[in-house]
């Protein structure tokens, strides 16, 4: 289970006030219950009963009593006590119905010898309570084996836990600071009302689609911490990781969606969420694993998704941009490399710089259809840094997400002026290092438009003044 809760129902748990608490003077002893603003097992405050009248026999402590409990639930009750000396001490509880009257039989931890000053805990686990329960009534206190209470010893009590459970987990209220995948809350008022601890579990989940406008990856990241988690989701394929676009040092607040429009092509690829701020940071999130199919390669403009082009690699549809026989047949990794000669030696060193990803990429194709012509060259006019992603056939060196800068594409109206349609486009230039900004125009599409707007003059008048590109950007006009 990605989110779990757990709930404190003591509703003064940590003892900043008297309330709910009482002393048990024990046999013939008188004691007085006061609050204390020292440290206490947790936090700052504690309750204490100070003897003022010894006791005759070992026995006497401190109480605790919780109303609003349900009957026939499991419970499991925790204290924690310090003794101001050595003693015998043992937790006992008693549920009750909502008049007061024991509801069953007392239940009991085991009596454990506890050191003088030191705070130490005891717990009940797995007592159910009985038909019409509405309250339970904890008490810590001395039993056979212990020493009478003289007058000025004291008993502490702080950290209480009723959790419904059958067996109690460690203390906490709504006062502890969230932290380690946990975010602490009080359900109503500080110290007076059932607190929470719920525990956030992120999850990735990565599916495939091949619809326009491009082949991609759809990432849900769910169950993250209701407040502001700093979030890096990144994407590992052909033993490079890389991270999503738009998704790097993205806040996120208990879910959100992403698109990789730049995916891989036909191999393995791992979507991982990395939390660097916020109640999930360093959360340990199982990688989600897909494939994202597909028959072409693909070029766009990386910054605009609905850019996005098949590129065929064999001839047979004339519908899209085809390869030519001579693109992707060679791959320059140039280096700066210097000889220097050696006085007095015949052995030169060199001094070398970085050897950098491919160069002198050519990626020239012909086009036929009208149609596809003036798309590439609406691309090419658009950006002078395309990315392409090969698909596994005739991939030649070239790496699943390939951006490729050409200073100068070429094209060549071959048989257009002859009446036919064929074109041919001459594209060399370099594999360089990915843009580094979020997807510049997101895609929308026509009915999600539509959706926005009851009518056309709605949209005309909140549009009014924007740019083409703003409109682009954002049809809502935020």
């Amino acid at each position: 289970m990605a989110v779990m809760t757990r709930t404190n129902r003591a509703s003064n748990p940590s003892a900043t006030s008297s309330t709910n608490y009482a002393v048990v003077p024990g046999t013939s002893g008188a004691a007085g219950l006061s609050n204390q603003s020292g440290a206490g097992a947790f936090g700052a405050g504690f309750n204490r009963a100070t003897w003022t009248t010894a006791t005759t026999a070992a026995s006497g402590g401190i109480s605790y009593t919780q109303t609003l409990l349900s009957p026939n639930v499991q419970y499991s009750h925790m204290v924690w006590v310090r003794s101001s000396k050595a003693q015998t001490l043992q937790l006992s509880g008693q549920y009750q119905n909502s008049s007061g009257s024991n509801v069953g039989s007392v239940f009991t931890s085991s009596a454990a010898s506890v050191a003088a000053g030191v705070w130490t805990v005891f717990a009940v686990n797995g007592a159910t309570s009985g038909a019409a329960v509405d309250r339970v009534v904890l008490s810590v206190g001395a039993v056979s084996g212990g020493s009478n209470w003289a007058v000025g010893d004291t008993l502490d009590i702080d950290g209480v836990l009723i959790e419904a459970a059958p067996v109690a987990g460690a203390f906490f209220d709504g006062s502890f600071v969230s932290a380690a995948n946990v975010v602490y809350a009080w359900a109503g008022s500080a110290n007076a009302s059932n607190s929470t601890a719920t525990t956030y579990q992120p999850v990735v989940a990565a599916v495939a689609k091949a619809d326009a406008p491009c082949p991609r990856v759809e990432v849900t990241v769910t169950d993250l911490a209701p407040l502001n988690q700093v979030v890096n989701v990144w994407r590992t394929s052909d033993g490079r990781r890389q991270a999503v676009r738009g998704a790097r040092g993205r806040t996120m607040v208990a879910a959100d969606f992403v698109i990789d429009y730049e995916a891989p092509l036909n191999r393995s690829l791992t979507y991982e969420v990395e939390v660097t701020a916020g109640v999930n940071a360093l959360a340990v999130v199982t990688p989600a694993t897909v494939i994202v199919s597909s028959q072409y390669w693909w070029i766009q403009d990386p910054l605009v998704p609905s850019s996005a082009m098949a590129l065929a690699v064999t001839k047979g549809d004339s519908s899209r941009p085809v390869l030519t026989a001579a693109a992707v047949r060679t791959l320059e990794y140039a280096a700066s490399v210097s000889v220097l000669p050696v006085l007095g030696s015949a052995e030169p060193v060199a001094l070398m710089g970085t050897r950098s990803i491919a160069g002198n990429v050519d990626f020239s194709m012909f086009t036929q259809a009208a149609s596809a012509t003036t798309a590439l060259r609406n691309l090419i006019k658009q950006t002078p840094l395309l990315l392409v992603r090969p698909n596994g056939a005739r991939n030649d060196g070239i790496p699943g997400v390939a951006y490729f800068a050409s200073g100068k594409p070429v094209e060549h109206p071959v048989t257009v002026a002859f009446g036919g349609s064929l074109t041919s486009w001459q594209l060399t230039g370099d594999l360089v290092a990915a843009p580094t900004m979020n997807v510049l125009v997101p895609v929308w599409t026509y009915g999600t438009v539509q959706a926005l707007w009851a009518t056309y003059q709605q949209a005309q008048t909140t549009l009014g003044g924007k740019t083409y590109l703003d409109v682009l950007k954002s049809p809502s006009g935020v």
